[in-house]
Order: C-alpha cells, then sequence, then structure tokens
C-alpha cells in the first residue's frame, strides 16, 4: 500500500485574530506519506519459503505547522521609561525605590535606566498592533519533520517452533518557534531490535521468550547557542558561561510576555528488556504466567536553567505601607526592569553530564476462565519493582530533612544524614510492595441474547517520577551550581548581580530541590462496569461506568517559605534560616475520577454507519500529575487540604458523533447497478461527517509577585487570588473577571484551584472520498478533508492572573478550517 496526503496554506482559512486586527496568514504545508510491502518472503535464488513472512513499513511526514501567537510588549515610551500613558484598567502611580517618592509623571529618568536592562531590550521586539493589550503578534511556521522504518520478519519451522525479528529507525527533525521569534532546533534518532522465540509444548502448552533493545537519542539547540555572550557583554554575573548556554536569562514579567529560549539538552535513553512467558490450557482455564526483566539508561547533557531567570513584579517601584506590604495600584513589572532590580532569581547549572541507572524486575499470572458458555471470569496478579535511578558516579544530592522541616542538610548517595541516617544510592528508600491484583468478567445473563454485561477491577503502578525526580537531584550542590533567592534590605537583587552567591545573604545551604526520602511510587485503582445490548442486527447500544482513584500522587510543596511581612524581608524570616527557598516532592497526592458513558453506533447497512459517544465525567485531586512532571507548587505549605479542586484535565462535558454514507449508485447498490456512464460516476463515492462537542478544561485565578509576602519558590504564579463571591461565569463564554480580586498583602488567596471552566470547543469535519478499481488486485483511493469545516472560532485559554493587564480577556484560538487531500494506492 501507498499513500500520500498533503495539505497547504493556500486551501486553509485564516487563523482567527482575538484582537480584531487583519494580519497576513504564514505560508506552510504539511505533507504526510506510507508506504507498506508485505508476504512471503522471496528473493531468487535466495529465499523461497512459503513459511517466511516480511512486513516493510516506511512512513514519514515534511510539514511546515503554523505558529500564531499573541502577547504584551512594552511600547516605545515605555521603553524609554515613560509610563505616563500605561494605565490599562486603572491609573497606576510608580514610585522611586531610592527616596520612596512618586516619579514625576511615571516618567523614569534616562540616567537611572539600568545598562544591563537597556542592553537585553534588544532581544523584546517592538508592538506591531494597536494598544497597550496585545499588542504584539508573531506568525510563522516551524519545520516538523521525521521519518520512521519498520521491517518484520516471522519464520516457521515445522509445526512447532515459530521465530520472530523486527528493526525499527526513526528520526526526527523539528523547529521549536518563540513567541519574540527565536526558533529552537529540536532533533532526534533512535532504534529498537526484538526478537521472539515462540515454542510450542505440546497440545496446550505454549512458551514464549521476547528480547528487545531500545536506543534513542534527542538533542535541543537553544537559538542562542553559540552566538553572543549576552551575561559576559552585559556584565551579568553567575552564569554558565558555556558557549552552549549563551544568551540572555529568561525574564518572567506580570503584565509583558516573558523572553525565554529553550534549555541546551543532549539526551541518550537505553532499555534493554527480557520477558519470559508461557500459556497453558487446562479444560476451561486458559492460564498465563510470566517474568520481565528491564534495564533502564538515561545518559544527559544539559544545563537545566544555566542563563538563569529574573522574575519582575512591581514590587521595588510600589508604595510600601507601615508594614512593608506594597500599596495597591502602585508599582509596574516593567519599571522594575528598567531599573534591573528583579524580586526573586533562580539558576541552575554545572556537573552537565550524568548517567543514570535503574532496574525493573516483573512477574505475573493470569487464569481466564471459562466458567460457563455465557460466563467468563479473568483472575491476575502482577508484582512489579523499580528500583530508583542511581547516578553511576554517585552524582545525586538530596536534603535530609528534620522532623517538622525545622533544619535540612545536604546528603549524597551512601552517606548518613544527621536525621535518617544512611541513605541509599538512588537517595529514595526502594518500594517493594507493589503487588496489582486484576480480576474481570464478561457476561451474558441469557446466552442466546445480545445482552452483555462486562465489569473490572484492577491497579497500575507509574514509576516515571523516578527519572524527573532524578534530573533534578544531579543538578544540586555540591555537584552544581544553584540559587534561589528573593531581594531584601540587606541584599537587594540587580540584573547584574541577581545570580551571585546566596551566601552573600547568609544561606550555606543553597539546594533548591529535595525529595521525601520515603517517597513512594504512585499508584492508580480503576474499576469499570459495562451494559452491551444489540437491538437490531446493526446497532449497538453500550453504557460504561469508569471509576479511578490515584493514591500516592506527587505534590510539590515548599515547606521553607517565610512567615507573612514584608517581602523586602522574606530571605530573613524563612523557617530554615541557612537555606534558600525549596521545592520539596512528595507523594501525599490523590484523586478520585468518576465517568459514565453512552455509545450507540450502527453499523455499515444500506450504505450508512455512524457512531455517537456521550461521556460525563468529573476529576477531583489536590495534585493533577502521576509523574513529578507538574510545575505547580502547592499554594500554603500549612494547608495541602486547600489544594483540592478539580483536576487540571477535568472535562465535563464530551460529545463525538461520526457517520459514513457510501453511495447508492453500482453494484451491490440500489441504482443505476450497470456499467453505464452514469453508474460509473456516482458509484464508490462515500461521505464522512465528524462533530465534537466538549466543555473546557479549568483554570485558576492566580496572582504573580509576592503578593503572601512568603518568600516562595517553585514555578512563577502559585498564589491564587480572592474570590469575591459573584458569579464566575460570565457572557459570550468568557469568565466573570469580578469574581476574583487580588489578595490583602499578607496573606494567601482563598480562591480554589480550578475554579474558573475553560474554555470549551466544538468544530464538525467532512470528509468526501472515492475508491477506484485499478485492477483485480489494484485499488486507488482519493479523499478530500476538512476539519473544523464551518470555520467556527474556539478560543483555547484566558488571561487568568487577576493582576495582569490581560486579566479576563481570551490569549488564544485553535486553528479553523483546515484541509488535506489523501491519495492511496492499494495493491
Amino acid at each position: 500500500m501507498l499513500s500520500f496526503s498533503a495539505g497547504n496554506s493556500v486551501f486553509d482559512a485564516r487563523p482567527y485574530s482575538i484582537t480584531g486586527q487583519p494580519f497576513e496568514k504564514s505560508t506552510y504545508s504539511q505533507n504526510r506519506y506510507n508506504l507498506t510491502v508485505g508476504g512471503p518472503l522471496r528473493i531468487p535464488k535466495l529465499v523461497n519459503s512459503p513459511k517466511t513472512f516480511f512486513n516493510l513499513q516506511y512512513s514519514g511526514s515534511r510539514n511546515q505547522n503554523p505558529f500564531n501567537g499573541y502577547g504584551i510588549v512594552p511600547t516605545e515610551l515605555e521603553r524609554g521609561g515613560d509610563f505616563s500613558k500605561s494605565a490599562v484598567r486603572v491609573p497606576i502611580t510608580l514610585f522611586d525605590p531610592l527616596s520612596g517618592s512618586p516619579f514625576p509623571d511615571n516618567r523614569i529618568p534616562a540616567s537611572r535606566l539600568n545598562s544591563a536592562a537597556k542592553g537585553l531590550l534588544r532581544f523584546v521586539p517592538f508592538p506591531n498592533q494597536p494598544g497597550n493589550v496585545q499588542n504584539y503578534h508573531y506568525v510563522t511556521s516551524a519545520a516538523r519533520n521525521n521519518g520512521q522504518a519498520n521491517l518484520r520478519i516471522n519464520q516457521t519451522i515445522g509445526t512447532r517452533h515459530r521465530f520472530s525479528g523486527g528493526f525499527q529507525h526513526q528520526s526526527r527533525s523539528n523547529e521549536n518557534p518563540q513567541l519574540y521569534g527565536y526558533t529552537d532546533e529540536v532533533s532526534g534518532r533512535g532504534f529498537a531490535v526484538d526478537l521472539g522465540w515462540s515454542f510450542v509444548i505440546g497440545p496446550r502448552k505454549v512458551h514464549d521468550l521476547r528480547i528487545r533493545l531500545n536506543r534513542d537519542r534527542s538533542d535541543t539547540l537553544p537559538f542562542f547557542a553559540f552566538r553572543e555572550n549576552v551575561a559576559g557583554n552585559l556584565g551579568i554575573t553567575g552564569t554558565s558561561d558555556r558557549p552552549l548556554t549563551w544568551g540572555p536569562p529568561t525574564l518572567n514579567f506580570t503584565n509583558y510576555a516573558d523572553l525565554t529560549d529553550a534549555n541546551p539538552v543532549i539526551r541518550r535513553n537505553q532499555t534493554l528488556s527480557l520477558t519470559d512467558s508461557i500459556s497453558i490450557v487446562k479444560g476451561t482455564h486458559t492460564i498465563g504466567a510470566g517474568a520481565e526483566m528491564r534495564w533502564a539508561q538515561i545518559n544527559t547533557n544539559a544545563d537545566q536553567n544555566a542563563r538563569g531567570q529574573l522574575n519582575f513584579t512591581g514590587l521595588l517601584t510600589s508604595q510600601l505601607d507601615s508594614r512593608g506590604q506594597p500599596v495597591a495600584n502602585t508599582g509596574l513589572d516593567f519599571a522594575d526592569f528598567l531599573l534591573g532590580l528583579p524580586q526573586s532569581s533562580s539558576i541552575r547549572y554545572g556537573s552537565s553530564t550524568t548517567y543514570f541507572r535503574s532496574r525493573v524486575y516483573a512477574g505475573w499470572a493470569q487464569d481466564e476462565w471459562r466458567a460457563r458458555p455465557n460466563l467468563t471470569v479473568n483472575l491476575g496478579l502482577r508484582y512489579e519493582y523499580y528500583s530508583p535511578y542511581s547516578e553511576k558516579f554517585g552524582q545525586l544530592a538530596n536534603l535530609d530533612v528534620a522532623p517538622g522541616f525545622t533544619g535540612v542538610a545536604v546528603v549524597t548517595p551512601n552517606q548518613p544524614g544527621p536525621y535518617s541516617g544512611i541513605f541509599p544510592s538512588g537517595l529514595i528508600d526502594p518500594d517493594k510492595n507493589n503487588f496489582a491484583p486484576r480480576v474481570g468478567f464478561a457476561w451474558r445473563p441469557i446466552q442466546k441474547s445480545r445482552l452483555q454485561l462486562r465489569g473490572g477491577y484492577s491497579i497500575f503502578y507509574d514509576a516515571t517520577a523516578y527519572s524527573t525526580i532524578a534530573v533534578r537531584l544531579a543538578g544540586q550542590p555540591p555537584f552544581a551550581n544553584t540559587s534561589t533567592i528573593s531581594t531584601s534590605l540587606n541584599r537587594q537583587l540587580t540584573i547584574q548581580n541577581g545570580f551571585g552567591n546566596p551566601g552573600d545573604a547568609g544561606k550555606s545551604i543553597t539546594n533548591n530541590f529535595a525529595v521525601a526520602r520515603d517517597y513512594r511510587v504512585p499508584y492508580a485503582q480503576t474499576w469499570n462496569f459495562a451494559v452491551q445490548h444489540e437491538p437490531g442486527q446493526q446497532l449497538v447500544v453500550e453504557l460504561t461506568y469508569t471509576g479511578t482513584k490515584g493514591t500516592r500522587l506527587d505534590i510539590l510543596r515548599s515547606p521553607n517559605r517565610a512567615l507573612p511581612g514584608s517581602p523586602l524581608t522574606s530571605e530573613q524570616r524563612r523557617l530554615i534560616g541557612n537555606a534558600v527557598g525549596f521545592t520539596y516532592d512528595s507523594s501525599e497526592g490523590n484523586s478520585i475520577f468518576h465517568s459514565g458513558a453512552l455509545r450507540v453506533a450502527r453499523r455499515l447497512r444500506k450504505g450508512l454507519s455512524f457512531s455517537a459517544l456521550y461521556t460525563l465525567s468529573k476529576s477531583i485531586d489536590n495534585a493533577s500529575s502521576i509523574g513529578g512532571s507538574g510545575n505547580t507548587v502547592a499554594q500554603n505549605d500549612k494547608d495541602l487540604s486547600s489544594e483540592r479542586g478539580l483536576s487540571i484535565f477535568d472535562q465535563r462535558h464530551n460529545f463525538a458523533f461520526t457517520s459514513v454514507i457510501a453511495s447508492p449508485f453500482g453494484e451491490n447498490a440500489y441504482w443505476l447497478r450497470g456499467n453505464s456512464p452514469g453508474a460509473r460516476l456516482l458509484r464508490d463515492w462515500n461521505l464522512s461527517a465528524t462533530l465534537t462537542a466538549r466543555s473546557g478544561r479549568p483554570l485558576t485565578a492566580r496572582v504573580l509577585g509576592n503578593i503572601s509576602d512568603t518568600g516562595g519558590t517553585g514555578a512563577v504564579g502559585n498564589g491564587r487570588a480572592d474570590a469575591t463571591g459573584l458569579a464566575v461565569i460570565g457572557d459570550q463564554g468568557f469568565f466573570n473577571p469580578l469574581a476574583f480580586t487580588i489578595p490583602a498583602g499578607g496573606r494567601f488567596g482563598n480562591a480554589g484551584r480550578n475554579t474558573i471552566p475553560g474554555p470549551s470547543y466544538s468544530a464538525i469535519g467532512l470528509s468526501v472520498g472515492r475508491s477506484f478499481t485499478l485492477s483485480d488486485r489494484r485499488r486507488l483511493e482519493f479523499r478530500v478533508s476538512s476539519e473544523n469545516a464551518t470555520n467556527h472560532v474556539n478560543y483555547t485559554s484566558f488571561g487568568t492572573v487577576v493582576n495582569a493587564a490581560n486579566y479576563g480577556l481570551p490569549t488564544g484560538a485553535a486553528p479553523m478550517r483546515t484541509v488535506h487531500v489523501t491519495l492511496r494506492l492499494r495493491f
């Protein structure tokens, strides 16, 4: 089979403009192709065996994908320090941090502008849209190219032995554009080899042995790498001087779009697995048992944050009251930037090369029991052991935590900590209690009826967090340089010295990440029940309930936050005085998910088939990540119960409808069954239609800056807003901005997680195609398909940062109508 699918910007609709300003769409193309051949292997004069079969497949794509991004950038006046016209919602007054008095007419004298800030401004584009909000729009296309080849050979020897082997190779080369026009390069390649041997021991016993090797390499090259030593040229100290990590620091703002770039990464993964299993049929039982051993390697060369990150919130140009709290409607983040005064900074680099190792051992047994002609029961038990990742040369560092988080000490593999004794090589105690029972049944209550009941219960473990944790532990002192610190009265941060030695502020422990020693592997319990009935020959109706309970999920905490007070003294008020703020990963999270689904389907008959599926679901948790990949830190470490809310992936309603209508003309149809010109023209067509409608995923009302004055750490923006009590649902599908407000200084916001309904989505897809018979064994298929055929506007996100200029406004939209043409030759 040979197929080719093509899409082009010429046929696609223009992206929706969320500002109402017209613009030219980018030029792009999207091409996908596939070749599949297979059958008995015959090579003249070499191989001609009817017991040797092969399958060869090559697929790939050569795409230029559109990129359409919006943001807020400083105006020409603002770049020069003139903020007299910068009010968006309410007037803002800027205060001089030296004198405590307002800047006259909100203008910062040119002599006060920081030299490094002026140097960094050349990496921030000018507005290309009118106004102060969403005044920058970047449109481009980015390459997404990949190819994959698969070869599989099966060889049967006699009646008892079957050998199989496979080889897969894939390569990829992509471009990742940033909002400000800087494009990073991401490439990779990998291969997999597997060998299998099935041996028929007897008429009811089969033994299966398989070995598989996977290798993959991925490379990320940031745009600025090897181009310019920005930090060195601008006098920014404390950053990495490796040419691979050159570039400007990450600049995070409350109101303006961030200046970001990727981090350099070379990652080489390898997994070798050996699986041995046996299947025995004994009476009404089919019994299976087996074991698996897996050895995993992750070799990296990466600096997670070598250019550093500076956070600007407007604190330093705010008026402070008698308690040291910022006064509302004063201060602006970009004004802080021009003065060279970040509120906080973070950095990590050094000892970039690491070699992680892990082992997995698993065993299982299962019995499929046909208890009655109309009842089948499955019983099984699986055991899994995942070893925490160790580093080949011991390059891991954790924090040994005293009871009640009254103190911490740096600890390395196989070394004693002052509070917990000797730590293992992976710095996490192994979890050896991962038993996973599984049970299921299928029952037809009335043997000759078309009513069927199915149900089951199972447990699944997910140890993917181990690799994430290992990478973060490897990037800690004494093996790397780290710093996470806030500006203070004793040590005011500037752009130039923001990444200096935290010891200058009395911090002897600078590790900014730790994991609980008793961290356990997360797991999910899943149970389901389904009723299926066929009221007719073609119609199927199915009702399904599914529940899932997640246990021991990852929660990211910040236990070394300061007590409430002035944000300028948070470093002096941390609970552990000699340590910086650090993120602490523990397995204290949990979740619950319930869903009900109704499916009605009609098999193809008389030229018509369709399927409709409606799902009603709800998911609640206090940590929406299994695997440690989340980056939102709990707002209040002393009140983890307030983190419980809707999951970030909660989607209450989901409806999907698909239908196919075949042409009623031609052979085996109703009309024009002969070979007339009309029959040849109208036969073998089909029309497909899809309808997708789903509610949005929830969002959280947040605040940026140190509103709670606790000197937190973790991802910027983990502080939540205050709920005003007004309705959250607003007009035109947006939420009501008046439902939330900025909390008073010195306390946490009381709004819950994920209380804003996200933007919903609906779209209609259409496709029309025809099949042409070329010969008895050759057939050509042609299809034209369109997604979002009606060109319906679907917003993808809203501004939910209460103290940001784009609060309550849409910040992105899904693609409009797209068209693809597909040709497929079957032979």
